[in-house]
């Protein structure tokens, strides 16, 4: 699996963990902290550290690899940047390994939570206003 797709799943992971508890799943991405994710063989996922736990099913996103699928646990830790540098090991056929970063802004911002539309309303609502007064103002 590129390391790419991993990153992928383990957003979407993330996704499904907010769907669940936004608010426990927020507080653990925005700690600076140290927070894991482990998944068993039957979909069983945790998102966990120390602003809470959430617990959740991601069985029906592991269909894709069948019984090949063993395991995976995801170590993460945030940093003052904004970014998310995660280490990973899964068993899918083989074990893997692989480690990278996230950009945590660019994960809400792209997500499809409630909150995720949100954030990105506030993130273009200067340019928003701004375009609003050009238009009254006949610019």
């Amino acid at each position: 699996m590129p390391n790419t797709e991993f990153k992928i799943k383990i957003i979407n992971f993330i996704e499904i963990a907010y769907k669940t508890s936004g608010d426990i799943t927020t507080a653990l991405i925005r700690d600076k902290g140290p927070f894991s994710l482990s998944i068993d063989n039957n979909g069983n996922a945790s998102l966990s550290g120390k602003a809470g736990v959430v617990k959740f099913s991601v069985s029906d996103e592991l269909k894709e690899y069948g019984a090949d699928f063993r395991y995976a646990s995801i170590m993460f830790s945030g940093n003052r940047h904004g970014m998310i540098t995660y280490k990973a090991s899964a068993g899918i056929g083989a074990t893997i390994t692989v480690s990278g970063v996230l950009d945590v802004e660019n994960l809400i911002l792209n997500c499809s939570g409630l909150l995720c539309i949100a954030a990105r309303a506030l993130k273009n609502r200067a340019h928003m206003i701004d375009k609003s007064i050009n238009a009254s103002i006949g610019r």
